[in-house]
């Protein structure tokens, strides 16, 4: 009979819940350490580390774990789980603003640059490869501005990094417009119009004239239709929200994710 398992280390809240969840799709699967290092490849200290507590494991870890003992009805938890483990471990999100609805929480520029360093540790503060991969590449999202951008030192410098970088962050696209909003009317270059030829001084100007629109409160229906289905085909982002009734500006969408 084997040496019994220490208790699940619990100095990290977050962190023990997710051991504690490893371990139940253990005993779930009634396997041992071994018996699971068999069908995961893994090697039994690894697995054991993960099951501890002290540390947080890859997340290819905890869902091979998974996987093994229970298939995939706790895929989702698991992730779950492992991106609020990696969140509390690293200790740099920032509570106070959030990630979500943006349009309420971030009132400012640097309130903005929070809320978007708050989306890469919730996504679980991937490799910066794995960020700028997932963004579209570097040409989307160079690496230099993933890293200011996740360090809280700058903003993205256009509509179409700032959508790259909510994909890499793994924000749906159901909600990039509350994104977009946020980023236009707290210091996004939108503001800024742009003389040059090409596809980047087209976003820039129409971003400008979203910006109009939302300052101002009111718009030509034709008008606003328009900058929403050029924005989206150079963006390839959802639309922002349509005016209110008797075209006045309603606000950014509600939808949570």
């Amino acid at each position: 009979m084997g040496r019994p398992e220490n208790p699940v280390d619990f100095t990290v809240p977050a962190r023990g819940r997710l051991a504690r969840l490893l371990r139940e799709v253990r005993s779930e699967a009634g396997l041992t350490c071994d018996e699971l290092a068999a069908r995961t490849g893994r090697s039994p200290a690894t697995l054991k580390r993960a099951c501890s507590g002290k540390k947080v494991p890859e997340e290819k870890v905890v869902l091979d774990i998974i996987q093994a003992c229970v298939g995939t009805k706790r895929i989702t938890e698991g992730r779950r789980a492992w991106k609020r483990a990696r969140m509390a471990d690293r200790g740099r999100y920032d509570r106070d603003i959030g990630h979500a609805r943006p349009d309420l929480r971030c009132s400012n520029r640097r309130e903005l640059t929070i809320g978007l360093a708050n989306l890469y540790e919730y996504a679980g503060a991937s490799s910066l490869d794995a960020l700028v991969e997932r963004a579209g590449g570097r040409w989307e999202l160079p690496r230099s501005s993933a890293a200011a951008i996740i360090n809280g030192t700058m903003l993205p410098v256009s509509l179409q990094q700032l959508v790259a970088y909510l994909k890499g962050c793994g924000v749906p696209s159901r909600v990039h417009n509350q994104w977009i909003y946020a980023w236009v009317l707290h210091g996004g270059r939108g503001h800024q119009r742009s003389t040059k030829a090409g596809k980047s001084s087209v976003a820039q100007n129409l971003t400008a004239d979203l910006a109009d629109i939302i300052q101002t409160g009111t718009v030509d229906s034709e008008q606003f239709n328009s900058i929403l289905r050029n924005l989206a085909v150079l963006a390839t982002a959802p639309p922002p929200p349509r005016p209110g009734p008797s075209g006045v500006w309603a606000g950014p969408p509600t939808t949570k994710y």
